[in-house]
């Protein structure tokens, strides 16, 4: 911390690292490949010059095959010549006659000849080709590789230009900040070491954040572990008070079930209330004891591979008494989609729903529908009942909160919410006072195998 302020000018030695370890390196091996290149393009033109020289000697000498005099030799070779441009002249050897020379008359300019050299059934035949247009062709691939070279340079300039604006800079303003973040009682930017560079220094403060990420870790660490700890508390202090009070409620439901009120009308009643009241009592403990256990973090879903029929037969038999009393005709749809979730879960979800639709829908009808949305599913719940206010729909999911016509205490939804929260889900409802409501959930990657075109439209299902 008593190190001298680092200076806010630019240090040379973070130029030459960038520089000379980073950027140089590529430009040497762009340079060298490009020259590499040029030299393997004028030998590809000076081999294909001379394998068309060597091409048009054999022309040459398969013109001598048909000659059998002196004459005819001089004629087929003039000929043939004559045919074989750029070759300018040609001499044949022969070791029983003078050598026999052919001229074309064009001069080839000194330094531009091209020789090739052919046994042949006369003697040896050596062909003079004008290789002007290979030195040509040789000169413009060595003016194109001198250009390309110039390029790398120019993009080498170009690119170190950048780095020193783009790299060096930001660099300096992420040591910057780091320290100021690290230090903010420091005046200026420090350096530990004494001379060390630019890079020594963002090391150093590297080390800093790492110490500064393991303590915040280790805190985490604790805080999540106090945290469970507190969870399991709070799951024992529900297990307790749900004991604690659901015994006396059982005592008492024992008691009023063995009553005898005899023909006495006002006692009958009275019993009937006993009884309705405790089951209330009963389905609100139940329904705190469960929001409980969701706030607290107690709950975790067991996702496993299953069918919506499964849901759809156990909240069959579960509704089917009370939904027979009521007069309301439940219909079941996508019962064949196969899902992934946690059927304990899922199945008190179906539960909550349904039974709040067939209690708001009395002598109506009621639509369950599983269907596919991509690689989410979506549950629906629908009914024909008497619906919600837009002011009901707002708060419809929230503790306490009684529907019109509805018993109960205004848990079932609250807690059907802290399900679908836990499974990582949405829930929504959407309503019309006298058309009905509809109560969805989407559990998003719960779909399981590839999309099956037969649910893709049960949302189109007609009107309940």
């Amino acid at each position: 911390m008593n190190a001298p302020p680092y200076s806010h000018a630019r240090p040379a030695t973070l130029h030459r690292q960038l520089i000379l370890r980073g950027l140089l390196p590529m430009t040497l091996v762009a340079l060298a490949l490009c020259g590499a290149l040029g030299v393997l393009h004028m030998r590809s033109l000076s081999a294909e010059a001379r394998t068309v020289a060597r091409i048009q000697a054999i022309r040459l000498g398969a013109s001598l095959e048909a000659a059998s005099n002196e004459d005819a030799v001089r004629y087929a070779l003039t000929r043939a010549l004559s045919r074989s441009a750029p070759t300018e002249s040609l001499t044949l050897r022969r070791d029983d006659a003078p050598d026999l020379v052919i001229d074309s008359g064009r001069r080839v300019p000194d330094g531009r000849a091209l020789r090739v050299r052919l046994n042949t059934s006369l003697g040896e035949l050596e062909t003079v080709s004008d290789a002007t247009s290979l030195h040509e062709r040789r000169a413009a691939a060595a003016i194109m590789t001198l250009l390309l070279c110039c390029g790398v340079l120019a993009v080498f300039l170009l690119t170190k230009r950048a780095m020193e604006r783009d790299v060096i800079a930001p660099i300096e303003g992420m040591r910057d900040r780091i320290d100021a973040f690290l230090h903010p009682r420091q005046s200026g930017p420090v350096l530990r070491g004494g001379n060390a560079s630019e890079l020594s220094a963002i090391d150093a403060l590297l080390d800093e954040l790492v110490d500064l990420r393991r303590r915040h870790d280790t805190a985490m660490a604790d805080a999540l572990r106090q945290r469970l700890q507190d969870i399991a508390r709070h799951t024992r202090f529900i297990e307790q008070i749900g004991d604690h009070f659901r015994q006396p409620l059982q005592a008492l439901a024992l008691f009023v079930a063995g009553m005898q009120p005899g023909d006495d009308l006002r006692q009958r009643a009275v019993l009937g209330q006993m009884r309705a009241n405790l089951t209330r009592l009963n389905e609100l403990l139940d329904g705190l004891l469960a929001m409980a256990r969701f706030d607290a973090g107690a709950v975790e879903p067991r996702a496993v591979g299953l069918i919506a029929s499964d849901l759809f037969v156990r909240e069959r038999a579960a509704i089917e008494e009370e939904a027979s009393r009521l007069g309301v005709d439940v219909h079941w749809r996508g019962g064949h989609l196969p899902l992934h979730g946690d059927p304990a879960l899922l199945g008190e979800l179906l539960h909550r729903l349904v039974a709040n639709a067939v209690v708001s829908t009395p002598n109506g009808r009621v639509l369950v529908a599983v269907r596919r949305r991509g690689d989410a599913v979506r549950l629906e719940v629908r009914d024909n009942g008497m619906g919600l206010e837009p002011s009901q729909q707002e708060r419809v999911f929230e503790e306490f909160t009684r529907l019109p016509g509805h018993a109960g205490y205004g848990i079932a939804l609250a807690v059907a919410r802290r399900i679908v929260d836990t499974l990582g889900g949405s829930i929504g409802v959407r309503s019309r006072p006298g058309r009905g409501t509809l109560f969805w959930v989407q559990l998003e990657g719960a779909a399981i195998g590839p999309p099956v075109r037969a649910t893709a439209n049960l949302s189109r299902h007609p009107a309940l």
